[in-house]
């Protein structure tokens, strides 16, 4: 994995000679897209073939509470280096990429039998290489199985090439200083490449050995997005805040045993894929529930369908169907922290037709698909959208979800009333079930649900359930429950939560694993009652630890992550 590596660099500038050759002699998957924007969340998605949102592990800010990191290794058994580990493969990391351990707050441990990470040295490059040509060796020597993630750090910013390597860029392209940079830093991956691979021919693996190029992320370099349009932020020469095509788009070489010819594939593949076509390649069955799927059907020339992207980023989320891209600022993942206090903005959608507008400069922008119906738009255009967006359900099942019950029982005069309160984000109702002698009325932090005994008199079963299930959008607090009965608050003797119907009495810490409900939703009961419980595969704790070390902090501000 070379960080930060465009897909339209290899054999543009003439800064990577070595990467040219080796194309020649490999499958070139030239429509390649990762599923995450930066370093984190995309090598989990390498290791897990799963979307980001689907482990536990933030994508938004760089800390990982420990939490999260407990919440991973609980649910997340098979990530690709620990499957292979199981089955008799020798596994060894060695690059700069922080996130692959748990020993300085930023990231997971994936499950590398052996792990040289140089994250902390500011000019690790040389170190990374001359490590790897240790580990080569010894691969060589074992005779056994290996599986080698070789992760370079370069040409990730702050960009610094050693001398002599700029030179090396041949184009007429009038360019920034900092692209050369860039570039002179390509140039230098390049060269290592070539001693890596040297070693590898010298050492008997070469014609032996699959061996897999590619990138976590690209680089914003267009002068139209240095202001990413979904965070606010100036990403020019950076990454992270989108997912426009540039930062996206990477390279994907793959050459398998003894391949000499090279075959390039203009179908769509996404890093989701990698995880499958590892286990395809090696005759292994996945073990647990993955979102991509194997490249080899595109190798056998079997595929005939249109792969669908689905990325996440910081307030970003994308989908494409061929040249249609459709882009939403969006709170969906957020989480409080360094970056966000909770407020919640105008989601606006970004439609791109990339075959007119490749450089993805003149969106068409909305704020609701509904607004369509009556807009300039063409109607070709909106059927184009309504299909990408009903072809994209992938976070539902995982989203959090709270129920409110409300059973009258024997209430025959006034109001009950039930209330769910936030104090950061909104709440959004999902669904309700209700009674004409229900009435739901919501702020954006706070709903109410009332009963007037006076409407149900007619009713011959007062004790009927009625229901309203709603999120809290982003997820990122629990929200308080109360009952009223005329406009006196009863007791939590009246709230049940969770599928067990408890009572939450008493209860100061962690209080909201009270509420899940692992056996479903809880009976009704014919009393004075409200019954909440919470459902979703992402339940998790609201409280974050952002503490940094010293040590994580000289890492992510030398890396160009923070000032």
């Amino acid at each position: 994995m070379i960080d930060s590596l465009r897909g339209d660099v290899i054999g543009r500038y003439g800064v990577t000679p070595e990467l040219e050759k080796f194309s020649k002699t490999s499958y070139v998957f030239a429509n390649h897209l990762v599923n995450a924007a930066w370093t984190r969340p995309s090598t989990l998605v390498f290791f897990t073939g799963k979307y980001a949102s689907r482990n536990p592990v933030n994508f938004w800010d760089y800390p990982t509470p420990q939490n999260e990191v407990t919440a991973f290794y609980e649910s997340e058994l098979f990530p690709l280096p620990k499957l292979l580990s199981q089955n008799g493969i020798d596994t060894v990391m060695v690059g700069n990429n922080p996130f692959v351990t748990d020993k300085n707050g930023l990231g997971v441990n994936v499950g590398f039998q052996i792990l040289h990470e140089y994250s902390h040295l500011s000019n690790d490059t040389p170190q990374i290489t001359k490590k790897s040509l240790e580990v080569i060796t010894s691969f060589s020597e074992a005779k056994k199985p290996f599986f080698f993630f070789l992760n370079f750090n370069d040409p990730h910013k702050p960009y610094t090439p050693p001398s002599g390597f700029r030179e090396r860029i041949k184009s007429d392209e009038i360019m920034e200083e900092r692209k050369r940079d860039y570039l002179g830093e390509v140039a230098y991956i390049d060269q290592e490449l070539s001693v890596v691979f040297d070693a590898l021919k010298k050492k008997g693996l070469w014609d032996n050995t699959c061996i897999i190029i590619t990138a976590d992320h690209g680089e914003v370099m267009h002068p139209e997005h240095a202001i990413s349009p979904f965070t606010g932020t100036n990403t020019f020469f950076g990454h992270g805040q989108d997912l426009f095509l540039e930062n996206i788009s990477v390279p994907l070489l793959i050459k398998f045993p003894n391949q000499t010819t090279s075959t390039i594939f203009k179908n769509r593949t996404r890093s989701i894929d990698l995880y499958p076509t590892v286990l395809e390649l090696l005759g292994m069955q996945k073990k647990s529930d993955i979102d991509g799927e194997s490249l080899f059907p595109i190798i056998r020339g079997e595929e005939t369908k249109k792969r669908l992207y689905y990325g996440e980023t910081r307030s970003t989320q994308g989908i494409g169907i061929g040249d249609d891209f459709l882009l939403q600022r969006s709170y969906r993942f957020h989480e409080l922290g360094r970056f966000w206090e909770g407020g919640v903005g105008r989601e606006t959608f970004y439609f791109y037709d990339v075959s007119k507008d490749p450089e993805q400069i003149h969106p068409i922008r909305f704020l609701d698909i509904s607004e369509i119906k009556n807009s300039e738009l063409a109607n070709d255009l909106k059927t184009k959208i309504e299909s990408l967006w009903s072809r994209i359900r992938l976070t539902e099942p995982n989203l959090t979800r709270y129920t409110i019950r409300l059973n009258p029982g024997r209430f025959n005069q006034g109001i009950l009333k039930a209330v769910a309160r936030v104090n950061v984000g909104r709440i959004r109702i999902l669904k309700k079930n209700i009674s004409s002698c229900l009435e739901i009325s919501h702020s954006e932090r706070e709903l109410t649900v009332l009963w007037n005994s006076d409407k149900s008199k007619q009713l011959e079963n007062k004790t009927k359930d009625s229901e309203v299930v709603f999120e809290v959008y982003p997820d990122v607090t629990f929200p308080s429950f109360h009952l009223f009965q005329n406009d006196l608050e009863i007791t939590n003797g009246n709230l049940g939560a969770g599928s067990f119907d408890l009572t939450p009495v008493g209860c100061r810490l962690n209080c909201e694993t009270l509420y899940d409900s692992p056996i479903g939703a809880p009976r009704p009961t014919n009393e004075i009652r409200m019954q909440v419980w919470r459902s979703g595969n992402n339940k998790k704790e609201y409280v974050r630890s952002d503490k940094l070390e010293t040590d994580a902090v000289n890492i992510l501000r030398k890396q160009g992550y923070i000032q």
